[in-house]
């Protein structure tokens, strides 16, 4: 049997798969397929609504809709450890914290300050592409 792989998108690549067709885009279209499984937290949910919202000016109903989406194809969790492993910017520590906390293979990001850090105790830091070219298919342990 197969281990389906669990992976934490982070919330450019999210933002990223609603405007634009690229990689991020087949990051989630996979996820939404359940070919692996999107992890995410109420903290990451809060800051997509916010760039949704003061970045890219969405109208509230849009904003629920999309949001709406994500939770109903995401296993949503609470992280209950903090973690302080992106000295550059704290803000990306909620995104290891959700994958430490639901187990994730993988971290799927295109933000430098996470991809400069690998691999976080047994999770793999990758970009979207990346990410699809693994296939999403992982053997299992």
């Amino acid at each position: 049997m197969i281990k389906k792989v669990k992976a934490v998108p982070d919330t450019n690549v999210i933002i990223s798969s609603i405007f634009w067709r690229g990689p991020p885009y087949r990051v989630m279209k996979h996820g939404f397929e359940r070919e692996y499984i999107i992890l995410t937290s109420p903290e990451i949910i809060d800051e997509v609504i916010d760039r949704l919202k003061y970045k890219f000016n969405l109208p509230e109903n849009r904003i629920h809709d999309l949001i709406g989406i994500l939770i109903a194809f995401s296993l949503v969790v609470e992280p209950s450890r903090r973690i302080n492993a992106v000295e550059d910017d704290p803000d990306d520590n909620k995104i290891i914290e959700c994958a430490v906390e639901g187990n994730a293979d993988y971290i799927v990001s295109g933000d430098k300050h996470l991809l400069n850090i690998e691999k976080f105790e047994y999770v793999e830091i990758v970009t979207p592409k990346e990410f699809i070219e693994l296939k999403i298919q992982k053997p299992p342990a």
